[in-house]
């Protein structure tokens, strides 16, 4: 599936656009290291099932362009409103994974008229997560831009990936790696995780389903090791009460990519029930 591009602040930003344009949408938010094409399979089935989907690069990763300030939590908040506007999207479901659940919940959270159901997966939103081993280097001074050096080495990236998703495409491998490939875009990664301050939660203690009260499910892969799947239920048992919950057996942290046949018919099942 070929992406299209439109300009939002003067920057282009790539997608991929599947479905009749008055369809139902469901806007899809990847997140590190990915690109929209964590969802390709997904977007396909979504669309034949008979919505609109839609899943943007978020600037810096995949082939849009970086931001022209901080690639910050907050910022990329600020870019689904204007890519949202950008394409006349009022109200849709909302797919998340990892740092895309991150960002997308917080957003959810700010304009819940808009977003008629929500999907959070391999990600928490808790004040009480603790970062994983390797994003604690990525916030740390000095160890961060090390650790981005790392991955600058494309074989040492590949492998790093392959590690956890062994099948992957190369044609995603590469996609996934331009956030590393470009001098521009060194910065991204470290900027977003060190605006990663998890206090900035604290105001949804104890009050998340206020804000959430749209349908939510939670899925995680039972062998996640960057984030737990103990935190999908803690989430659940804490804010989330009518959130339904998922352990995809046998799948790691990219669930869309390990396991897209599960995942889709999670998908459908929790669109179907909206």
């Amino acid at each position: 599936m070929q992406k299209k591009c439109l300009t939002i602040r003067g920057r282009e930003v790539y997608f991929l656009d599947d479905g009749l344009i008055n369809a139902p949408a469901v806007l899809f938010l990847h997140g590190f290291p990915e690109s929209s094409l964590l969802w390709g399979e997904i977007v396909t089935s979504v669309q034949k099932a008979g919505y609109r989907a839609i899943a943007p690069d978020l600037p810096g990763f995949g082939q849009s362009e970086a931001f022209n300030e901080p690639s910050t939590w907050e910022r990329y908040m600020e870019f689904i409103s204007d890519f949202s506007e950008e394409l006349s999207l009022e109200q849709f479901h909302l797919v998340t994974h990892d740092w895309g659940s991150l960002i997308g919940t917080r957003w959810a959270c700010s304009n819940p008229e808009r977003v008629q159901s929500l999907i959070i997966a391999d990600a928490t939103y808790s004040p009480d997560f603790v970062w994983h081993k390797d994003a604690l280097i990525m916030r740390s001074l000095g160890g961060g831009e090390q650790f981005i050096e790392y991955l600058k080495n494309k074989s040492v990236f590949e492998g790093f990936i392959k590690k956890s998703i062994p099948n992957l495409s190369q044609a995603i491998v590469e996609d996934f790696y331009k956030l590393f490939s470009d001098p521009t875009r060194i910065k991204i990664a470290l900027e977003l995780y060190r605006s990663g301050d998890m206090d900035k939660l604290e105001i949804y203690r104890g009050r998340l389903a206020e804000f959430l009260s749209m349908p939510v499910s939670i899925i995680f892969g039972e062998h996640d090791t960057y984030i737990l799947p103990e935190y999908g239920r803690k989430l659940k048992d804490e804010e989330l009460h009518h959130a339904n919950y998922y352990i995809i057996p046998g799948a790691g942290h990219f669930t869309p990519l390990e396991a897209p046949i599960e995942f889709i018919a999670i998908l459908t099942k929790h669109l179907k029930s909206v």
